[in-house]
């Protein structure tokens, strides 16, 4: 292999690496929004109905002054609870499985690729050595 065609490989090993890291990257982020989105279903579908004011939230306002009280928190995590459904429990799993899949798909054409890659760099450090060791014959 000449060292042209060597280095060239290599850059393109380099940048299938660069590229499925970023997709990896990207799956991994949607996977965290899926979860949060299912945490806030499962979260909406099991809290208590809502909790008539108590002398202890009227403290709390009090000691507070300006942080929210467990009512407007509420409002703010489940604007609408009309919207959660046990079937979006069943979606949501249904989607962090694909992307599961998918991630370790791409886990493991990662490290097909890297090993490709050291083994071409390999090729290539073995290339130059013998390429020096016949100029120095």
């Amino acid at each position: 292999m000449t060292t042209s065609t060597a280095a060239s490989m290599i850059a393109e090993l380099r940048f299938r690496r660069r590229d499925l890291r970023r997709e990896i990257a990207r799956v991994r982020w949607w996977r965290r929004l899926v979860q949060a989105r299912r945490d806030l279903t499962l979260a909406a579908l099991a809290r208590p109905e809502a909790v008539a004011s108590t002398g202890l939230d009227a403290a709390y306002d009090a000691l507070a002054a300006d942080a929210p009280n467990s009512t407007e928190l509420a409002a703010a995590v489940w604007p609408d609870s009309a919207t959660f459904a046990t079937g979006d429990l069943a979606s949501l799993d249904g989607i962090d499985a694909r992307l599961d899949t998918y991630e370790r798909l791409l886990s493991e054409t990662l490290d097909s690729v890297t090993a490709l890659m050291i083994d071409a760099l390999g090729r290539a450090h073995h290339g130059h050595a013998e390429a020096r060791e016949s100029e120095h014959a």
